[in-house]
C-alpha cells in the first residue's frame, strides 16, 4: 500500500487541476452595497452606503444557466466561475431596492472583482 500511497496522492492532485474553468481559480468575487441611505447628503455628515444582505443571481450570457449565491452580513460574495461572459443582478424581496444587471467578463485564472449598487430609492 505504502508503493501505492503517492501514485494516489498524485491521482489526487492531477483530478483538481484543470484548464481554468470551473476549477476554483477564477471566477467573480464582489460586494453589494445599498444606498443612498440618507435623504439629503450633508458636507461633513457622512451617510455611507450599507452592505446588502441579498441573493446574487449570475446568469452565462452565452448558455442562459444561472447560478445564485447569497451574500454574507458585509454583502460580500464569491463565485467560481468558469471563463466568460455572466449578467450579475440582485433579487430584491421588494422595489425597490434596485440593482441596475451588470455585465462583466471572466478571464482564466482571475477572479473579476465587482461593486453591485443597490438603489434604495432614497431621495
Amino acid at each position: 500500500m505504502k508503493r501505492f500511497a503517492p501514485v494516489l496522492v498524485a491521482l489526487a492532485v492531477a483530478s483538481c487541476v484543470g484548464d481554468g474553468a470551473g476549477d476554483g481559480s477564477s471566477g467573480i468575487r464582489g460586494q453589494a452595497l445599498s444606498g443612498p441611505q440618507c435623504p439629503v447628503e450633508v458636507q461633513g455628515s457622512p451617510c455611507p452606503d450599507l452592505p446588502y444582505e441579498g441573493t446574487v443571481i449570475v446568469t452565462d450570457t452565452e448558455s442562459g444557466e444561472e447560478v445564485t449565491v447569497q451574500t454574507d452580513a458585509e454583502g460580500r460574495f464569491e463565485l467560481s466561475l468558469e471563463p466568460g461572459t455572466y449578467e450579475v443582478s440582485i433579487v430584491a424581496e421588494t422595489s425597490p431596492p434596485f440593482a441596475k444587471p451588470q455585465t462583466v467578463t471572466v478571464e482564466p485564472g482571475v477572479f473579476t472583482v465587482i461593486v453591485v449598487s443597490v438603489d434604495t430609492g432614497i431621495r
